[in-house]
């Protein structure tokens, strides 16, 4: 009975041994994959936090450019603006001219007694004020243009993100 029961307790652990070997193959292949698993997650976890930073310095340079946009739109507002009042400063300083001398002119003498030098002078003030006045809707037309330009590049940018 001693080796009946030697080779019951053999069989046993060799049947525990086989057991265990399998049960072992199955965690090794199911840790391979859980490891492999961990790896992608990992490499994906990696590639997402570059990306974040990405964007947000795509996002600072961006910030950044429409702050200079903005500051060059404010720029060009206050030159039209800066060329509009000093276009309405000439423009009252040649009606005041112009004024004076329609004071200083006799009243008694016509239009046609006036020489040809005064004719000329009174030709070229208002050839003076013509000129002066601004081309509102040119002016108008290019701040409306480089906004446009403006306006598009910030699209420009904020479309490759």
């Amino acid at each position: 009975m001693n080796t009946w029961s030697t080779h019951l307790a053999i069989m046993t652990v060799l049947g525990g041994l086989v057991a265990a070997a399998q049960t072992a193959c199955v965690s090794s292949s199911t840790y391979e994959l859980a490891k492999s698993n961990a790896e992608n997650a990992k490499l994906l976890y990696q590639n997402e936090q570059r990306r974040s930073q990405e964007l947000a310095l795509t996002s600072k340079q961006l910030k950044h450019r429409i702050e200079e946009l903005e500051a060059t739109l404010r720029d060009t507002r206050s030159q039209l603006e800066r060329t509009d009042r000093d276009w309405r400063e000439t423009r009252n300083e040649l009606l005041k001219l112009k004024i004076e001398r329609e004071q200083q002119r006799p009243k008694g003498r016509s239009r046609q007694a006036e020489t040809p030098a005064r004719l000329e002078t009174e030709k070229a003030v208002i050839a003076t004020d013509v000129e002066a006045q601004p081309k509102p809707q040119a002016e108008s037309e290019e701040a409306k243009r480089r906004l446009k330009e403006l306006m598009q590049q910030i699209e420009a940018v904020l479309q490759q993100f």
